[in-house]
């Protein structure tokens, strides 16, 4: 494909061939200069010899001692001529060669040491120009079935000023794609008498002379080269010889280049998965896990944010586990039905790879319709597999398209695999230290865990400056339930206890079962007012719902209830439960079914009260109406 100047930024259709001679003493061309002394010279050698040879012949040979002398002048000095003409054209011949043997050697060099594509280009056409004069040289890359220049440099008028985006073309089209499609190299002496050419839009055809050569590397096209010059037949096969010298120079560059970036690529991907296995190794909560995978696995992806959560395939729902960045977590709910996102449960189902572009008619209408509403546009979906199961599913989203970069989904895919390992060990472990800290019947903590956390909280209480609260809670004559009804009836009282204490407490609060049918309730960022709030609610709820099992008389559920509160009451974990204790006896003491609140046993009615922070709830990942619930009060729940 031959390159004319864009008509709109000045033609260059007149330029003849007396112009390109110019261009010649323009560039410094010396290799006309050179053949046309030694011609000179060589002629002027064979004219002597040839006038010596002459005069012999004419005068019958030489008369006298001048005339001998005169034969053998121009003998003599015609052949010292021819000879030195030849050795002179020899020596020039092999000085060229040297020359441009050094300069191939350095160009080599130049472009060994390029590290991306560009840089290679440009050494390509600089060198190229030490060797070959030329008027214009573009470098090519092969990019499926499209051929885009990387390099381009004019040395004449015209050429200096071409819009590089007009060159790009295809396999197959012009000079450099017929190239590239038969891998084959071209000289054209004359570009507008060769039919394989084409003209590009917007241009002016002039006459120019082309050599177009491939780039090769392991019988693998790579790109082409391409240089021009104005004027017919200003190559000849030397010129065609050097050129692709250089291209195998300048196919093993970008070879080169090539794999050095693939290499760094490989490098900085295992960077990445070294950095996310450290990481996880530092954790054994499902949530702190979910939280560092979100991060790492949106970075990988380049998305703006990501979610990581677990398949719960009895409910036939996911838990949100974590999510990236880290405040965005208060606008995803914690749990989402699968029944309303089909994809999401196929790439759980099949263990495939989804991605989502809202922008796309054909998109998944839900995952869509979800995406549009937060703002986004692309989604990938990436399932958690573990043991050979689907345990979880990784949604990262951005504002633009979804990647299509196959490394990157497969650095998603295997950050996936090895973060899904993690997650299951987590899972393994929550659920393992579930069964050590919690009371098996009720689902409650524990007399230790209860101790542990609450130290905890006493720290955090300590460092903040918030509210802390302890209730204990007994309940009134259950020894008498056992010995009427027996230990089974018992049991049931205690769950639905249990229950009855559950729906009264807040995301953040603990409940534990503290021994028999005593228990304990940490309630973190609440004043002792509002304990005693929620502890009569309790003593309510007992009082309006009976217990009822069996078919037996509904029976009446008495409880004595202790509050103490930090720092008051107590400034350690084994002071609150002490104090607390103590207003349940006293609470007991007054004939049960009461509130009593610290070591002074003070009825909860004198003390004032104020609402909660109260827990909210939303839909899937983001929710408006969340923001209007603050300050709301405590839920009832009964």
């Amino acid at each position: 494909m031959n390159v004319r100047r864009p008509s709109g930024s000045g033609s260059i259709a007149g330029v003849k061939r007396t112009d390109a001679a110019h261009a010649d003493v323009a560039t410094g061309d010396s290799r006309l200069t050179e053949p046309r002394i030694h011609a000179l010279v060589l002629l002027a050698g064979i004219l002597t010899l040839g006038l010596g040879i002459a005069s012999w012949v004419a005068t019958g040979g030489p008369r006298t001692l001048g005339d001998l002398l005169v034969v053998l002048d121009f003998t003599v000095g015609g052949t010292l001529l021819t000879t030195g003409s030849l050795v002179g054209r020899a020596r020039a011949a092999e000085g060229r060669r040297n020359a441009q043997l050094a300069v191939l050697a350095e160009a080599a060099h130049r472009m060994s040491t390029g590290v991306e594509p560009h840089g290679v280009a440009l050494a390509v056409v600089e060198e190229i120009r030490r060797v070959i004069p030329y008027h214009n040289a573009r470098v090519y890359l092969l990019e499926d079935e499209d051929l885009s220049p990387v390099a381009y440099e004019g040395r004449f008028g015209a050429y200096e000023h071409v819009d590089v985006e007009i060159l790009r073309t295809r396999v197959g089209q012009g000079f450099t794609g017929w190239v590239a499609q038969h891998g084959t190299p071209l000289k054209i002496d004359d570009t507008r008498r060769d039919p394989r050419g084409m003209t590009i839009p917007g241009t002016d055809d002039v006459d120019e002379s082309m050599l177009v050569v491939p780039m090769r590397h392991d019988e693998r096209l790579l790109g082409v080269i391409t240089v021009s010059k104005l004027g017919p037949h200003a190559f000849d096969g030397d010129d065609l010889r050097l050129l692709l010298i250089l291209a195998d120079q300048a196919a093993t560059a970008f070879a080169g280049a090539a794999s050095l970036a693939e290499t760094r690529r490989l490098a900085e991907e295992l960077r990445q998965l070294l950095d996310m296995s450290s990481a996880l190794s530092r954790s054994l909560d499902p949530k702190d896990v979910a939280q560092l995978m979100a991060e790492h696995l949106a970075r990988a992806v380049g998305g703006e944010r990501a979610q990581i959560s677990d398949w719960d395939p009895v409910g036939n729902r996911l838990r949100t586990l974590g999510c990236y960045p880290r405040e965005y977590r208060a606008a995803i709910d914690d749990f989402y039905p699968l029944a309303q996102f089909p994809l999401t449960a196929r790439v759980l189902d099949e263990g495939v790879i989804a991605t989502v572009d809202a922008e796309d008619p054909e998109a998944d209408p839900a995952e869509a319709s979800e995406l549009r509403r937060e703002g986004m546009r692309g989604l990938i979906m990436l399932p958690l597999v573990a043991k050979g199961a689907a345990i979880g599913v990784v949604e990262v989203t951005s504002s633009g398209r979804p990647t299509d970069d196959p490394g990157k989904i497969t650095l998603a895919r295997t950050m996936a695999h090895e973060a899904a390992m993690a997650l299951e060990n987590a899972r393994t472990y929550e659920a393992a230290r579930n069964l050590a800290d919690r009371d098996p019947l009720t689902g409650f903590f524990n007399h230790r865990y209860l101790h542990e956390r609450l130290s905890e909280e006493v720290v955090r209480a300590v460092r903040t400056r918030r509210p802390l609260a302890v209730m204990m809670l007994d309940l009134d004559d259950f020894k008498l339930v056992n010995d009427t009804f027996g230990h089974l009836y018992g049991d049931r009282l205690l769950v639905y206890v249990a229950e009855t204490i559950r729906a009264s407490l807040r995301a953040s609060d603990v409940a534990a079962r503290y021994g028999g049918d005593e228990f304990a309730l940490i309630l973190p960022e609440t004043t002792v007012p509002d304990a005693a709030v929620v502890a009569e609610r309790i003593l309510a709820t007992f009082r309006d719902r009976p217990f009822t099992a069996d078919g037996r008389t509904p029976l009446p559920v008495g409880t004595s209830i202790g509050i103490a509160g930090h720092p008051a009451d107590g400034r350690t974990a084994t002071e609150l439960i002490a104090a607390a204790d103590a207003g349940l006896y006293a609470a007991k003491a007054e004939g049960g079914s009461r509130v009593r609140v610290g070591l002074l046993g003070q009825p909860s009615s004198e003390v004032e009260s104020a609402p909660r922070p109260h827990a909210f709830s939303g839909r899937r990942r983001t929710g408006a109406e969340r923001a209007a619930v603050v300050g709301g009060g405590r839920s009832g729940g009964v």
